[in-house]
């Protein structure tokens, strides 16, 4: 087949789209292809490494909101935030194991996405850290790496798809 990747990729994604938004309950779609885009940047074992760069980005964006909840009452207005992104962005490359900065990069940027929808940074603060710690659906890092893991098995699935439809 000319175009295998792409039957498969709009084959899974509906199915993806539509497991997401009817059936398991607080994932994230546009996270999930976030995850799926960064399966597809990762090269040799994919599935594993995406994951678990992914979801380091993901901690790493809780940690720079710590961070700033820890440092926002000891420094000027509009300097925590700065200097935490600044911290953990390093922090995303510092270490052999985990470091696919793309994909760890992907999960960073998703997750403080998902903390800001609709507020602003310090409006996100406000909350100081209750759903941070949360063990449910109500912790944004659940929840994106819920869906990183799904999407990234989604990115696996199409992969093998497309090779049986060549």
């Amino acid at each position: 087949m000319k175009n295998a990747l792409g039957v498969s990729l709009g084959i899974t994604a509906l199915v993806w789209t539509y497991l997401a938004l009817n059936v398991i309950p607080g994932v994230l779609v546009w996270a999930g292809f976030i995850a799926w885009g960064a399966y597809f940047t990762v090269g040799k074992d994919a599935l594993t490494k995406t994951i678990s760069a992914t979801i380091f980005g993901a901690v790493m964006a809780a940690i720079a909101v710590g961070i700033v909840a820890l440092l926002d009452d000891y420094l000027a207005v509009g300097i925590a935030a700065p200097i935490a992104v600044g911290l953990t962005v390093y922090g995303l490359t510092a270490f052999d194991k985990l470091n696919n900065v793309p994909a760890n990069v992907f999960g960073y940027a998703a997750t403080f996405g998902f903390l800001l929808m609709g507020t602003g940074f310090y409006d996100a603060l406000g909350m100081e850290g209750a759903n941070l710690i949360a063990l449910d659906l109500a912790n944004p890092i659940i929840v994106t790496s819920l869906s990183f893991v799904l999407g990234s098995v989604f990115g696996l699935i199409s992969e093998k798809v497309a090779g049986m439809l060549k």
